[in-house]
């Protein structure tokens, strides 16, 4: 796991949940603050005026009503049926598709969503304008069990930035293997306060994964359906990290 806590963050280590070395003041590496996007783009807003001028009414009321103007029934317009919403397919929400990707496993992203390469065993998937992340890690022969290695790296973390909130941090059980949860929030240089939680799982053939995402809290979603999504759609491969490109079902 990179976390990107406002600073820049190198990896150090192979792990899937890395060690951190926080550079404040510095620049960052990670999505930039001049991309700002909220998932959701509200419908353009129209400012209509309730109640017509006077002049307006008066040349209503004036005017005569004309034969034409009669309704009748070949007329009468016939009730429109709503539309219904469109359903999401594959059993995703609506918004998100599905991809495999070549690092070995297969998960639903939001719609716009492109895939970045960080290594050969960390991949993001990130919308083209904001400050999300959707991050995936492995570790092969995981030496130890999730829960030991986010409070590891929590110290760590702690350590160097002094606005580190923890939410939770606890051993979970994530599709019938061993894991862990993180959740915390910190302050970025600028002031933003950022919001993340990761899954950690290890599966049966010893590798570590790590589910990550990370938003600004202000714009955090209660249900906070990327996350969500990701860990209710998410499937290992068989092949592990070796496959062909990532690409969309």
């Amino acid at each position: 796991m990179w976390i990107t806590t406002g600073a820049v963050l190198l990896l150090v280590g192979a792990g899937a949940t890395t060690g951190l070395m926080l550079k404040h003041g510095g620049g960052d590496e990670g999505p930039t603050e001049d991309r700002i996007s909220q998932h959701k783009v509200p419908g353009p807003v129209i400012s209509i005026d309730p109640s017509p001028s006077k002049s307006a009414k008066k040349k209503k009321a004036n005017k005569p009503l004309s034969a034409s103007s009669s309704p009748s029934k070949s007329a009468k317009p016939s009730p429109t049926k709503a539309k219904p919403p469109e359903k999401p397919s594959d059993g995703l929400p609506a918004g998100f598709r599905r991809v495999n990707d070549e690092m070995g496993f297969s998960l639903a992203v939001m719609d716009g969503w492109q895939r970045r390469s960080l290594s050969e065993t960390h991949v993001d998937y990130v919308p083209p304008t904001g400050l999300e992340v959707l991050r995936i890690g492995e570790s092969a022969n995981a030496p130890n069990p999730s829960v030991t290695t986010f409070q590891q790296t929590e110290q760590q973390l702690s350590s160097n930035d002094p606005s580190y909130e923890r939410i939770r941090l606890e051993a979970n059980t994530f599709q019938g293997r061993p894991g862990a949860i993180w959740e915390f929030r910190w302050t970025t240089a600028s002031g933003e306060v950022m919001h993340a939680t990761d899954q950690a799982y290890i599966a049966a053939d010893g590798t570590e994964y790590t589910i990550y995402f990370e938003a600004r809290d202000r714009l955090w979603d209660d249900q906070n359906q990327v996350f969500t999504t990701a860990l209710n759609t998410w499937q290992q491969q068989a092949n592990g990290a070796a496959g062909a490109a990532a690409e969309d079902d």
